[in-house]
């Protein structure tokens, strides 16, 4: 008799973030949820979104407007992505997190040693630079580089304090 053992993984988008904080810089205020504990992710699929995704200031925005285009992320075998983690993500008491814009990403930098962050760290922005690729805020270099949407970089989820 032959036996086929089937394993079935599940990833919860009810994932906690580590720690939260509320960070200023460049006249702005954030508050920050730490989800750099996780595996490196992908920022989604090949969709192209365009200009619903391009702002370099309101990662609110382009986060939901990723999420309706990407989805369940069919396209790129169903995995789980940058934008939907911070949008189902409820830590904190509050449950209205995004990815961070690119102009967040420098609120990040500023305080990434407050934050205890390596400084080798990248991390994804919301801001889509075209078809296949996302901005992402790279801590050594303090630059900003253009990155195919399915290579792996951490993350982290802001939202606008009370």
């Amino acid at each position: 008799m032959k036996y086929t053992l089937i394993v079935v993984l599940f990833f919860s988008l009810g994932a906690t973030a580590q720690k939260t904080a509320t960070i200023e810089g460049n006249g702005k205020k954030l508050m920050i949820a730490d989800m750099t504990f996780m595996d490196r992710i992908t920022w989604g699929g090949y969709e192209q979104i365009g200009k619903a995704a391009q702002s370099e200031t309101d990662g609110a925005a382009n986060t939901k407007a990723i999420v309706a285009a990407v989805g369940k992320n069919s396209g790129y075998d169903g995995r789980v992505y940058a934008a939907k983690v911070c949008d189902t993500l409820t830590a904190g008491g509050h449950s209205d997190w995004y990815l961070p814009c690119k102009d967040e990403t420098d609120i990040i930098q500023l305080n990434f040693e407050k934050l205890k962050f390596d400084d080798r760290m990248t991390i994804w922005s919301s801001t889509e630079a075209n078809g296949t690729q996302a901005v992402t805020k790279y801590f050594y270099s303090n630059a900003f580089y253009n990155v195919q949407k399915v290579d792996l970089c951490h993350l982290v989820c802001v939202r606008k304090p009370d």
